[in-house]
């Protein structure tokens, strides 16, 4: 279980880099026909920029959702934990 977190962890934070990497190359196309004034150049810019977001959105989203069961899974442990301890559990 932990190593499919880590996975996904993992393959989150590529994504949320290329993200971030493709949200700047967007942006800076977008810059550079507005000053050059090219129209083409400038969709091109802004439908990247809007690419880049959407990724960073959907990454977000990942993390949410893997932090999520993270976090059950830790409630889960810690419930056992506390049973245990009160001598509830019958294990050794």
């Amino acid at each position: 279980m932990a190593d499919h977190a880590q996975t996904a962890i993992e393959a989150s934070a590529a994504i949320t880099s290329a993200s971030s990497k493709t949200a700047v190359a967007g942006g800076g196309v977008s810059f550079v026909g507005w000053l050059a004034g090219l129209d083409p150049m400038t969709v091109l810019g802004v439908c990247i920029g809007l690419g880049g977001l959407l990724v960073s959105f959907l990454s977000f989203l990942i993390n949410w959702h893997y932090k999520k069961k993270e976090d059950q899974r830790a409630d889960q442990l810690h419930q056992i934990a506390l049973r245990k301890a009160k001598g509830e559990c019958n294990v050794e």
